[in-house]
């Protein structure tokens, strides 16, 4: 038998700790939850990693028996071979298994991406039907990961919770505050002013809006060529980043951290040059003079 360089990839990012994916992949209870109706697994190399879909049907035709687990570095990678479902009964019987190859990639702490590899695949083309079924069959399993805990959600990193900040350029940055706070009231400090804002669904928690002119020869918006950049209130900054990085967002530098808070900035695909803030509200509450109300 010959076997082609045909391969079935997926990836995706399961917004789940490192530990929980595992677990599902490699325990009884954790199978059951996502893959199948019923499982037998060993979680040691030539152990048994059989799942049952199919529990009506005799012995021997219910999924994947005579699977077996071919390696595995725990929370890093499993390893196992896979054969063909009951209703390809032509391809079933030849016995011959692929296999499967599963990385399991920490992302966050509360993030995972899983890289499954499905190889092996025969030239004969009795088995294109089988390589077809599997390309939709393994999006499905995804899917049904992806829902596994409906708490997970609640572990997601919040992205922009809200604007934190209007910068743009001016000719005459002190002059433009000079106007500002003489026709519309703004209360100007040497960067601009602060609008102070409530939570919603909490009102005793303050928030701020940063108004600020630059300089017009500043470099601060660079490489955006814009005469403007915002800036957006995010939570668990290190988190968010990740799964930006991971998303191919481009993120222009690293963290910098300060007493009021933590920066990173980041370039949208118009190539707007945007300013990620995750305050600490009490610090930057004390620091701020120029308040408007």
């Amino acid at each position: 038998m010959e076997i082609s360089d045909k391969k079935l990839i997926k990836s995706k990012i399961f917004f789940q700790p490192l530990d929980n994916i595992w677990e599902a992949w490699t325990t009884h209870e954790g199978l059951k939850k996502f893959f199948g109706k019923d499982n037998f697994i060993e979680l040691i190399p030539g152990g048994a990693f059989e799942i049952y879909f199919l529990m009506d049907n005799p012995v021997g035709l219910r999924g994947s028996e005579g699977c077996r687990i071919l390696s595995f570095l725990p929370k890093k990678i499993l390893s196992f071979s896979w054969n063909v479902p009951p209703q390809f009964e032509d391809v079933r019987n030849s016995v011959y298994h692929t296999w499967v190859v599963i990385e399991f990639i920490f992302v966050s702490e509360h993030a995972t991406r899983i890289m499954l590899t499905h190889l092996g695949w025969p030239t004969d083309e009795k088995w294109n039907v089988v390589y077809d079924y599997f390309d939709k069959a393994w999006d499905t399993v995804f899917t049904q990961l992806s829902a596994l805990n409906d708490t997970s959600q609640n572990q997601v990193p919040k992205r922009a919770t809200g604007v934190g900040g209007i910068f743009f350029k001016s000719k005459d940055p002190v002059a433009l505050k000079s106007w500002y706070q003489k026709h519309l009231g703004f209360n100007t400090d040497q960067y601009g002013t602060n609008f102070e804002w409530r939570h919603s669904d909490d009102p005793a928690r303050k928030g701020h809006l940063q108004w600020s002119p630059f300089k017009d020869t500043t470099t601060y918006f660079a490489p955006s060529e814009k005469d403007y950049m915002f800036n957006y209130i995010v939570e668990d900054m290190e988190n968010l980043v990740t799964l930006l990085r991971n998303e191919g967002v481009v993120v222009l530098d690293e963290i910098e951290k300060y007493d009021y808070g933590n920066f990173v900035h980041i370039l949208d695909p118009e190539g707007n040059k945007i300013e990620l803030w995750e305050p600490v509200t009490e610090v930057y509450d004390e620091l701020v003079d120029g308040r408007t109300k």
